[in-house]
């Protein structure tokens, strides 16, 4: 690889003139996976990842099985242990969030979806052991505007903390928007939703179904399958519902464009990850700046391609920051293999490696 930079040693909090890399986006890096998890019975999809609070070594890896019949969410450990297995009906995507006000209480969730039933599934994390328990409200979430529902990503809104629920239909009229529902207590210590918006409105063009929003910076992006990532504002107090940036078009991608997920160096920093799910024997990452390309903040130019070895057609992926003692102490990425019905780990240190340059969280 070549690089006009000089070897730079990352300390402290990142400037965004610091992060102009000069890698060409013809660079192929190759990375291996570190631990697997355990197969799930049918259809594995989507992972998720939570930090502990106090041991992060502690951390689960929480993943669905999308299968009508035997489908579910499962939680491992960071060796790839199963912990917990609860039956849900095609649970789609999954995702995590720190911190939801919850009566006296602060709680972290995992939130899904029961596609067959068209409704969300919100579960607290135990903060010792990383196990599901589910808050949902008595009367259930239903989702009626999501005709086919498929993809999820949470938003918490950074200001006051509200959390928000941001969906995706892959059929119907449903399905040439996005929709956000907001969360919060019922008043009886669990987990209510009201629908809040549809945005982005007839601007999807195939159907969406990797999202990942950007808490402190207030975007949300969506995979448009066969043809783009398009970048929206995450608030729906912001009253902007179309898109900001459309990027990935092209960039050698090859079928679907699938999971997405960001990468932290700092508040204004990172890297926001693609999954092109065919093309290679393996599928590949493509990996753009979180922080746009100097001057406009909203153009994504490719910055690299990885070549994940071990994972093959991939739907979700899922990256941390956050540094595990041995093998990940820069945070890792997890990644779905479809064949092996599984979910494979690999290491930010790995890429770092291989690329000088790449910014790493100092949190």
């Amino acid at each position: 690889m070549q690089s006009k930079m000089k070897r730079t040693t990352w300390a402290g909090a990142f400037l965004l003139t610091a992060l102009v890399l000069s890698l060409e986006s013809s660079t192929f890096i190759k990375i291996f996976p570190k631990v697997a998890t355990g197969a799930v019975k049918a259809d594995a999809d989507d992972p998720a990842i939570w930090i502990h609070p106090t041991d992060p070594a502690l951390s689960v890896i929480i993943g669905t099985d999308k299968d009508s019949a035997e489908g579910g969410l499962y939680v491992w450990n960071l060796q790839g242990r199963q912990l917990q297995f609860i039956p849900i009906a095609r649970p789609n995507n999954v995702d995590v969030r720190h911190g939801m006000q919850l009566g006296t209480r602060t709680v972290d969730i995992a939130v899904t979806q029961e596609c067959r039933n068209r409704r969300l599934r919100v579960f607290e994390i135990n903060p010792q052991n990383g196990l599901l328990t589910d808050i949902t409200t008595s009367a259930g979430i239903a989702t009626p505007e999501l005709e086919a529902p498929y993809g999820l990503c949470l938003y918490r809104r950074k200001h006051d903390g509200a959390m928000f629920v941001i969906a995706s239909s892959r059929a119907g009229k449903s399905a040439t928007s996005l929709h956000q529902y907001q969360l919060s207590d019922d008043g009886q210590g669990k987990v209510q939703g009201k629908y809040v918006r549809a945005f982005g409105h007839n601007t999807i063009e195939d159907k969406v179904e990797g999202l990942v929003a950007d808490d402190e910076l207030g975007y949300v992006y969506a995979a448009d399958e066969e043809a783009a990532v398009r970048k929206y504002h995450a608030d729906p107090a912001d009253g902007n519902d179309q898109a900001l940036a459309v990027f990935a078009s092209d960039d050698g991608i090859k079928g679907d464009r699938k999971g997405l997920a960001l990468y932290r160096c700092d508040e204004q920093t990172g890297y926001l990850l693609l999954s092109s799910q065919k093309g290679k024997k393996y599928s590949s990452l493509k990996v753009y700046r979180r922080e746009g390309e100097v001057g406009d903040p909203h153009e994504h130019k490719l910055l690299m391609t990885l070549d994940t070895i071990g994972s093959n057609e991939t739907d979700g992926l899922e990256v941390t920051h956050h540094g595990i003692q041995g093998q990940f102490p820069h945070g890792f990425i997890v990644k779905h293999d479809s064949p092996g019905r599984r979910f494979q780990l690999y290491s930010w240190q790995d890429l770092m490696l291989s690329v000088p340059q790449i910014c790493s969280s100092q949190k």
